[in-house]
């Protein structure tokens, strides 16, 4: 009798799991059938514009694996006008996108030089009546074996006449690997392996200024994956915090922990973990926030130490900042099945995930195994 009880208590217990436990909804799909391929590239820069959050702009990167060249085009996703529509992969339909190529042209007469790794943000109330996109810093390589240049530089791309400047200030310092969030209309918050930057305006002009923290923060980590993100015990706004995850030392110490720096305090607080489903401590992998979730964001790829070097992963994870803790969670593995691996993006390091309107879109990325750098635009969606 005591078997049958428990025996019964297990069937009751796994059914509540099926009911009660939600199912993933969210799913990739691939741009494969549109009608043109995205930017093949990785180390680049990627935004999405406030003002119309279905337009990407994608500048630079690296067009190869190591002693490629880099390059300075500048790519622009959106919608197309009309009312066409196409197939994303999965056999519905949807508003049309492309990619499309902005000629240099157009882009005036000054505009920034060839590079990768620098670290962008877009401002809509800025001080100029328009908005624009930030772009800082970064690498230019240059030639195989030189060392390349590592740059200091601030351009501005104004989102209305499509024309770069290059802005007064500069950083206190060269930089790359590093990342940038803006955190109100004329303030955009610089992470980098050597400390915080706050790039702002002062009422007459923009500035850049070392920024102290307080509190446990990342040391010494570059190749982070960063986003904006609200602590939701807070009053604070999508994006007035910034959420750092993994990364790397020069000495190639790989890292899993999560940060969250309170951009009124300045101060760092490292979430505790929850539970044992976490990832890996990676590098170079990328964040996004979630338009309409203010303390969720989902990471996507980076790569793990091997006895050989970098090993690309494929997960993605919807993580969630409940004040001092962190929930991890792994999603989109796919079509629903974990075999099924046509239907999620290979591993890669150095891509971007951006959120647009309709999904979050994760562009370019390099397979430090394969040495493939990846073109095929996808598509997260929470269905």
């Amino acid at each position: 009798m005591r078997y049958i009880l428990l025996l019964l208590a297990s069937c009751i217990f796994c059914f509540l799991q099926l009911v009660l436990v939600p199912v993933s909804s969210w799913t990739w799909s691939s741009s494969r059938q549109l009608d043109n391929i995205g930017p093949k590239v990785s180390g680049h820069s990627c935004i999405v514009a406030s003002t119309n959050p279905d337009k990407l702009l994608l500048f630079g990167g690296l067009t190869g694996s190591s002693g490629s060249p880099t390059t300075a085009d500048l790519w622009k996703y959106e919608h197309e006008d009309g009312d066409s529509t196409s197939s994303i992969g999965d056999g519905s339909s949807a508003s049309r996108k492309r990619w499309d190529l902005l000629p240099t042209k157009m882009q005036g007469i000054s505009r920034p030089g060839k590079r990768m790794y620098s670290a962008s943000a877009v401002l809509a109330g800025d001080n100029t009546q328009h908005e624009s996109f930030y772009l800082f810093g970064g690498w230019d390589p240059e030639e195989p074996g030189s060392g390349g240049k590592f740059l200091d530089d601030i351009w501005k791309f104004s989102l209305e006449t499509n024309k770069w400047d290059l802005c007064s200030a500069r950083l206190p310092f060269p930089i790359s690997r590093h990342s940038a969030c803006a955190i109100g209309p004329d303030e955009i918050v610089i992470y980098t392996h050597k400390g915080i930057l706050l790039f702002s305006f002062d009422g007459r002009d923009w500035s850049v200024s070392e920024q102290p923290t307080t509190g446990d923060g990342p040391d010494g980590f570059s190749m982070c994956a960063t986003c904006g993100i609200s602590n939701s015990s807070s009053s604070a706004e999508l994006g007035q915090d910034l959420l750092v995850f993994g990364g790397s030392t020069q000495t190639q110490e790989l890292s899993s922990a999560t940060y969250v720096l309170c951009t009124q305090s300045w101060t760092w607080r490292k979430l505790l973990v929850v539970d044992d489903d976490t990832p890996a401590p990676l590098a170079s992998s990328c964040a996004s926030s979630i338009i309409g979730r203010d303390n969720q964001c989902v990471i996507f790829g980076g790569a793990t130490l091997g006895e050989t070097g970098l090993i690309p992963q494929r997960d993605t994870w919807l993580l969630t900042v409940n004040g001092d803790s962190v929930e991890w969670k792994k999603i989109a593995v796919g079509g629903g099945d974990d075999d099924d691996d046509a239907c999620r993006p290979e591993g890669r390091v150095a891509a971007s995930l951006t959120a647009i309107g309709d999904g979050i879109v994760l562009q370019g990325g390099w397979d430090p195994v394969t040495k493939e750098t990846y073109d095929q635009t996808w598509i997260l969606n929470d269905k």
